[in-house]
């Protein structure tokens, strides 16, 4: 349905005059009496005359059309679907499933509501193949999906299991939740390795400690069997004794060869077991021969001295010196591959022989900002007045040297003094972290970083980040933003730039099975500018030394090669690449994570269902009283709307507005010349 009207940005008098004046003109015309048409006929032509040249005047005022579309839409009722893994674990007929869900669309449209889905795997049709379950996501896209319709509730199929995200309950929605629960609320007969504790990286030499969590129903005082083992060759084995519903076992590994390597963790499946997919567990390490080596020296003591090194060595990967030039009397001989300067630059500051070394500097209150230009050419001081400005951070999201998880933490930050100054970063230098004055986030840096291929470094404008560390942990419990900040510019630091005129390297060290696996692909010529169109061959090989070999020609739009769907396991790999007369080659490894954590709990959570549909003011049924669901929303009496979208244009803009004054007088030209008027 739509209507059009005209509106006037001049006073509506002026048609008046309009009026006055199209019909004076046209009655100077036809007032003559000696004329060969009758009465009947001159008026007509006075009419025609009289509308012409009022369609004509009008263009004078800028009129505009209005045109006002109106349409009734229909209540929309939107199908979340939960087809993850767990929803058949436990003997579910898929079949019944599909036909109950059709079904029920069917009987809503056939009451004019219109049915929305979506799956929780974000495929076109429910396969019950997803391999984790992320409730207030699959919620949140309903959400979206749906946030200019008439939205009048959703239907959120499912057992009630999450593994990923927070609970659907810590969501606000505007709309009613109805819930189908799917699944069996009785715990199974079942024993499943729950979870399985250990260390990622260890050192070679070093025994690894890995903490097993078996849980069981209807198995209490059954003796099982655990077992350890690696490529099929068995390391440990364990009688257990399943006297509570969890427990929990403590094992060791010697880590006696570096490189990755992939354990598999089984219990014996008793046979009358629910299911025996959550009978494994992969376990998959690393074992390295020694950890990164860091410096830290300070001016003096400080409590960021503390938070930066236990930030460090909670993961293993690093081992931390402290040098403190009034306390130490020694200066430090090892080779560091960073070393930390804190309160660098102030008036006993030191630096000590970097090597190949990338550095950070942190600055403080008595940091000579001239020794600071000197040393760190890529940025630029200019301080205003002696007094520092207080600003937390607000992290750039242009960033890109190395990838930042916890990016929203920074901007919960106290504050931190740092010099009132103008900021020029040049170079390859990048900003991580900008200034932040109240709300306003400045273009000015809190942190850079610096990278041209031959050094590394860091620049932090401000000490006591260690209120940073204590903030995070007093509101979520945990530091790990500060953590992944600390550790990811240190690892960003560690890593030796080359000049290979071949690179082939992996996205990441590991890849879940369900995420596709990635390499980059770089190739130079001797004066190391990058060249195209090189063919490049490519062998993957897994546990079993099988190997299949690819080629792949990378080029300016293309300069990724992404390997076919592989299974969980280690992979080597191997990648050739032929420049004129020189042949370059690269190996590593990479592996692939299993993600089986749909099997770890098959006990369906209808509880939560009954409460998210109570607070959102919505209802609850069980999946084999789902033929109930379509009374329960007719009840509700959603009811359609009328939308209107308006649209305005100029009446001088339209050209149909032209043919019809073209039609008018033409149409007046030629009565008047039938009749013999000429």
């Amino acid at each position: 349905m739509s209507r059009s009207f005209l509106q006037f940005e001049r006073s509506e008098w002026w048609i008046l005059l309009i009026l006055i004046l199209s019909a004076l003109l046209s009655y100077s015309l036809y007032q003559k009496k000696q004329v060969p048409w009758n009465l009947t006929q001159n008026r007509l032509l006075f009419g025609l005359r009289f509308l012409a040249i009022f369609c004509l005047l009008l263009l004078v005022l800028e009129p505009s059309v209005k045109r006002v579309i109106s349409r009734i839409e229909q209540p929309v009722i939107s199908f979340a679907i939960d087809d993850s893994q767990s929803i058949l674990a436990r003997g579910a007929d898929p079949m019944h499933i599909y036909s109950s869900i059709h079904r029920l669309e069917s009987e809503l449209e056939a009451e004019e509501f219109i049915v929305e889905q979506a799956v929780m795997s974000g495929a076109d049709s429910v396969r019950f193949d997803s391999k984790t379950t992320n409730l207030s996501s699959l919620l949140s896209a309903t959400t979206e999906d749906n946030r200019d319709k008439n939205h009048a509730a959703t239907l959120l199929f499912t057992d009630g299991i999450y593994n990923r995200g927070a609970s659907p309950l810590y969501q606000h929605y505007t709309f009613p939740i109805f819930t189908a629960g799917l699944g069996d609320t009785v715990p199974p007969k079942d024993i499943s390795i729950s979870r399985v504790r250990y260390n990622r990286v260890s050192y070679k030499g070093n025994e690894t400690p890995i903490r097993v969590e078996i849980s069981q129903e209807g198995y209490t005082n059954k003796n099982i069997e655990l077992t350890i083992s690696e490529q099929g060759k068995t390391l440990k084995t364990e009688n257990v004794l399943l006297q509570s519903n969890v427990r929990e076992v403590a094992l060791t590994i010697p880590s006696d060869r570096e490189g990755l390597r992939h354990l598999t963790v089984t219990v014996t499946d008793q046979g009358d077991e629910s299911s025996a997919q959550n009978n494994k567990a992969d376990v998959f390490l690393e074992v390295i021969d020694g950890a990164e080596k860091v410096l830290i020296v300070a001016a003096q003591p400080h409590p960021d001295i503390k938070a930066i090194r236990t930030s460090l060595e909670a993961t293993d990967n690093y081992e931390t010196t402290i040098y403190i030039p009034a306390i130490s009397k020694d200066l430090p001989s090892d080779i560091y591959d960073v070393i930390i300067y804190h309160g660098a630059f102030s008036f006993n500051f030191n630096t000590l022989p970097k090597g190949n070394a990338g550095v950070w500097y942190i600055l403080n209150s008595g940091s000579n900002l001239n020794e600071l230009s000197e040393s760190v050419p890529y940025l630029k001081i200019n301080r205003k007045g002696g007094q520092p400005d207080k600003v937390t951070g607000s992290f750039n999201q242009n960033f890109s040297k190395f990838k930042v998880e916890n990016t929203e933490v920074f901007e919960d930050y106290p504050p931190i003094r740092v010099p009132y100054a103008d900021y020029t970063v040049t170079g390859a230098a990048e900003i991580l972290i900008h200034q932040r004055l109240g709300k306003i986030t400045t273009k000015k840096p809190l942190m850079a970083v610096y990278d041209d291929g031959l050094r590394k470094s860091a620049v932090l404008l401000g000490q006591d980040i260690w209120k940073w560390k204590l903030q995070e942990a007093a509101i979520n419990g945990n530091a790990n933003g500060f953590d992944e900040l600390i550790t990811k510019t240190v690892q960003f630091l560690s890593v030796k730039n080359d000049k290979e005129q071949f690179r082939f390297i992996p996205r990441s060290s590991t890849f879940q099975d369900a995420s596709p696996v990635l390499f980059d692909v770089e190739v130079y010529n001797d004066i190391y500018e990058r060249i195209y169109g090189k063919e490049i061959t490519i062998g993957i090989t897994n546990e079993k030394n099988e190997e299949q070999v690819y080629s792949f020609i990378d080029s300016e739009l293309n300069g990724s090669f992404r390997a076919p769907n592989l299974a969980p396991g280690i992979y080597q790999y191997r990648a050739s690449v032929q420049t004129g007369s020189k042949q370059f080659d690269q190996k590593g490894e990479f592996l692939i994570k299993s993600t089986n954590t749909e099997y770890f709990n098959l006990t369906a959570n209808h509880r939560l269902l009954r409460n998210l549909s109570s607070k959102t003011k919505g209802e609850y049924v069980h999946f084999s009283e789902i033929e109930k669901m379509v009374n329960l929303i007719k009840e509700r009496d959603f009811k359609s709307i009328i939308k209107s979208e308006e649209s305005i244009q100029k009446l001088a803009a339209i050209r149909w507005w032209y043919v019809l004054i073209f039609i008018l007088f033409s149409t007046e030209w030629l009565l008047r010349r039938y009749w013999g008027g000429y």
